[in-house]
Order: structure tokens, then sequence, then C-alpha cells
């Protein structure tokens, strides 16, 4: 008999792990496999026709939500459940870390890699272990890990419903680059590249969105040898973004901050793109925007590393190959690369010179993603593993 498979982090539609949750959640609602929330979903951030069928789960989590308050600090036993654990870098649990089942599953994406006796301590606490990348899954395996389970992150094809260029840049030619500002996501490489190919390609214009909903974390950007200092955080709480670019260069008139977008506004800006470029120096799964823009049908620029390497087939994106190891002298970035910016640059300068294999490439990728990378198809396999 199957168990109830319950989730223990907040279900919605603004990051990647309420989006995990969320799909989940109706997939198993598909099966007739009722879910349990521990924590209440965020239903202002779901769109009207997923938060009706999330809302009849609510009464069961507020009883549920009871239960784990009277046992206090004390560990809490689901019998007959199968209890699902949001893990951060490090294999340390979230806000739930007290509840389990007769079957506990540690779910993570990491990108830190130091495994120290703590860290593989905590991880073997877990019956089973999913992640979200063939990078993530092969860490564990050399670590002695074999219950491990893969399910790859996806998108939903119907919320990214090809949309038609209205020229709202101009005729410009438009770059795109998503994700929270960090070190990690490489946002300093994307302007020093952008800098360089502007001055050959004088129509660009960067259209971000790096927005951080934790501005606090930005911090690590001033690792990079590109941009010694992070964005300011502004009185509302906020990433001076804007004010952040033009001090590394960038001029005012080829820079466009987008501030944070609704899930239903991506599709439409990405439709006046031309490129989408992600040199990140690390993803733990597989990078939600690079896929969201692949689906809406823009050549995307990809770092050949770590979880990106997942995205990468012949002729659906232009990977940055060149991946010099970081330095790591604690282990901490096994696999993390450093994108070249001169090879960001030659890239980008093929998308401009070579419209029809731009197009191609486009299409190559759009056509992997809405056929392989679903939120769909993830919640079957993410069952299956956690099964």
């Amino acid at each position: 008999m199957q168990q109830t498979i319950v989730l223990t982090w907040q279900l919605s539609e603004i990051h990647g792990w309420g989006l995990v949750g969320l799909h989940t959640a109706l997939h198993l609602l598909d099966q007739g496999r009722t879910p349990l929330l521990a924590e209440r979903p965020l239903l202002d951030a779901l769109r009207p026709a997923n938060r009706m069928r999330v809302e009849p789960l609510l009464d069961a989590q507020q009883r549920l939500a009871v239960i784990v308050r009277q046992a206090g600090d004390n560990v809490l036993c689901l019998e007959g459940t199968t209890v699902l654990q949001a893990l951060g870098n490090g294999f340390v649990p979230g806000v739930a870390a007290r509840l389990r089942g007769s079957r506990t599953v540690g779910v993570i994406a990491f990108e830190n890699t130091l495994f120290d006796a703590d860290v593989l301590g905590r991880a073997q606490e877990y019956d089973r272990i999913v992640v979200h990348s063939t990078y993530n899954l092969s860490l564990l395996t050399e670590q002695g890990f074999r219950n491990v389970g893969l399910a790859f992150q996806g998108v939903d094809p119907d919320e990214l419903a090809p949309a038609a260029a209205v020229g709202r840049f101009g005729d410009r030619f438009v770059v795109f680059s998503g994700g929270k500002i960090e070190f990690r996501k490489g946002q300093d490489i994307v302007l020093a590249a952008f800098r360089r190919f502007r001055e050959r390609r004088p129509d660009a214009l960067l259209v971000t969105a790096w927005h951080n909903h934790w501005p606090g974390t930005s911090a690590s950007i001033a690792e990079s040898p590109y941009t010694p200092t992070p964005p300011a955080i502004g009185e509302n709480g906020r990433l001076r973004i804007v004010e952040w670019a033009m001090a590394h260069g960038v001029a005012p008139d080829g820079f466009i901050d987008m501030g944070v977008l609704a899930r239903d506004q991506l599709a439409p800006i990405l439709a006046d793109c031309h490129a989408a470029v992600f040199p990140n120096r690390c993803e733990g799964a597989t990078n939600l925007v690079a896929m969201e823009a692949m689906a809406c049908g823009v050549p995307v620029i990809l770092s050949a590393n770590t979880g990106h390497l997942d995205l990468i087939r012949e002729g659906n994106c232009l990977p940055l190959s060149r991946q010099p190891s970081l330095p790591d002298p604690d282990g901490s970035r096994r696999g993390w690369g450093e994108s070249s910016v001169d090879e960001l640059v030659e890239q980008l300068d093929r998308l401009y010179t070579d419209r029809a294999a731009a197009r191609d490439c486009a299409e190559k990728g759009r056509a992997f993603v809405r056929g392989e990378r679903t939120w769909r198809a993830f919640a079957r396999s993410f069952v299956e593993a956690v099964d």
C-alpha cells in the first residue's frame, strides 16, 4: 500500500522549492493520493486554478500544525507516511526538522560540496535522498550513498505559452539575464562581458531580473574579480540593481532592470529578447530561469558545468566550454567552473551576426524543454523516486 506523502516546505510559485512542492502536490492529487502539507501554502502566490486545487488541503494542514506545536522540541513520527524533508547546503533540514515518517526522504539541490563528518552524519539520517541533477547524484555516489533518486525539474508549458514580440525595447539587440544576484550565479561575468559586447554592438541592451528575495545573500558577489562590491540595499529592502550596474561601467542607455517579475510577465518579456545568458559558476539543480528562457524560444548561452550539463544537448544552446576550476581549499566547490568573459562575448556575437542559426538553436532548445523537462514529467519521476 502506498504511503501518504508529507511535504514539509511551503508551496508557492515564486521560487524553486515552492514550485517543486506545488507540482508534486498537484500530481499526487491527480493520482488520487492526497498529500499532507506541514506548511500553509502561500496562496497569494498561486495562480487561481492552482489555488483552487490546493485549498482543500488546508484543513488537514492546520490540524497537523497543531500536532507539531504540541510536540514542541520532540521528534514527531507520523506512522504510515513518507515525510519529505527539504534540505539546504550541508544537508541541514528546514523548519520541520523534527517531523519524521515511517520513511523520511531528504530532498536537496546542493552547491556546497564539503562532506565532513557532520555533513555525512546528517545525510545518513534519511532512508533515501532525491536530487535534481546528475552533478549532485555523482557527488553522493562518490561518497558511498546508494539509495539516491534523481528527478529533473521543469517548466509549465501552459504558463509559458508562445508570445508574439511587440518591440517593447525598440529595435535593440536584447540580452536577458535572470536569477538572484550572488557569486554562484555569475552576474558579475554578465556585466563584464556585456560591457565588451556593447563596444562592438552599440545597439545591444541588457535586460535583467536579478532581484533577490533574500537581499543579504547578494553580498557573496563581492568575491568576484570583476565586481568588488555588492549592490546596496535600499530603504525599501530591494537591491539597488541599476546603481550597481552603472558603477561597474554599464551605460545607462544599455541597461534595464525589470525588478521582481510576476509569473505571467516572464513569457511576454522573453518574447522580445534575442539571447539569454547564464554563465553560472554552479547549479545544484538545472536552473529554472534558463529552462524558462529555452521554453520561450530564446537562444540560451549556458556555462558547461555542474547542473547545467543536464540541459546541454547538441545544438539546443550555446555552451561556455572553457571552465577552469575555482580555488577550492576546503573542497566546498568541487565541480564549480569559471566561465570565460571572452567566450561569452564570442557567443553573443554569434547570435548577433547569424540570426538564422540563432533561430535554429532557439527552436531546438524550445523542443527539448517542452518535450522532456516539464513539471508534469518532473512530478511523475519525483514521486517514483520517492516511492
